[in-house]
């Protein structure tokens, strides 16, 4: 009953409809509301890049090694990072499509700060992934750097505050021009992605298959919830990064973070 398995980590647990859960959770408790999609906005290539960007989170999900994972994700997190990718960048093709300099300006800073961001991330993630049981003391050092690294970046890898559009150059950012209904389902479709990789931040980066599978869901929740409230409180604490100080803060701060996590890492397995 292998496949039966799959289908609902897909769909499921801890898939699609855990994904879809986890936007509406990311944006009540980061924002103060959660954001869902109008009717008519489904029928043009923005909306249909938004529901493709939204399964692609939700089977991203499915790769990680949740607790009780219907199907162990331990060993395909290699294909999270895809899903998390294509969830990401899609989104942003009719944006680059449409001819309009302000919508592709926009777009292009997004690909820009999130393709750095989401590479610090996974730089950072990916070592504690592949050992993701292995809690010894001599690992959580790197662990801990680890995830403070991807932390510091999240905001940049899902366009949040200050690491948003310039709305003084580009207005309305990257959904400028469109439909309420459209612009709707991209927003939801932003929280759902951004919780997603929240979610799945907290995952890889916490010690969550070091008890009991009950214990270790409340650990994810805790820790989803508490960045989340931590996000809220910072919103609009903070002034909006030009382009150039949004990456300086991924190159310089972040960036050397990960990498001496991936260090640490790598040596503490050699223990």
């Amino acid at each position: 009953m292998e496949w039966l398995a799959l289908l609902v980590a897909g769909v499921l647990y801890p898939g699609l409809l855990t994904a879809i859960a986890l936007g509406a959770l990311f944006g009540l408790l980061a924002r103060g509301r959660a954001r869902w999609p109008l009717s008519g906005g489904f029928a043009s290539r923005e909306g249909l890049a938004a529901m493709v960007s939204v399964l692609g989170a939700g089977l991203a999900l499915a790769m990680l090694p949740w607790p009780l994972h219907p199907a162990s994700g331990a060993a395909a997190w290699p294909w999270a990072w895809a899903g998390f990718e294509l969830a990401f960048l899609l989104p942003l093709a009719p944006a680059l499509a449409t001819g309009l300099p302000v919508v592709a300006r926009a777009a292009i800073r997004e690909a820009q700060l999130g393709v750095l961001a989401r590479a610090v991330i996974w730089l950072a993630l990916g070592p504690a992934l592949a050992a993701h049981a292995d809690w010894r003391v001599a690992t959580v050092p790197g662990r801990l750097l680890a995830l403070a690294a991807a932390l510091l970046v999240f905001p940049a890898a899902t366009g949040w505050g200050p690491f948003g559009a310039e709305e003084s150059i580009t207005p309305g950012g990257t959904t400028a021009g469109l439909p309420e209904a459209t612009r709707a389902l991209d927003a939801w479709a932003r929280d759902v992605r951004a919780g997603a990789l929240l979610a799945a931040i907290v995952v890889a980066g916490l010690p969550v298959v070091v008890s009991l599978p009950g214990p270790g869901l409340l650990v994810v929740s805790a820790g989803f919830a508490s960045i989340c409230l931590l996000l809220r409180r910072l919103e609009g604490r903070i002034p909006r990064l030009s382009l150039p100080d949004a990456l300086r803060l991924g190159l310089v701060w972040a960036l050397p973070i990960a990498a001496i996590a991936l260090v640490a890492l790598s040596m503490a397995e050699r223990l």
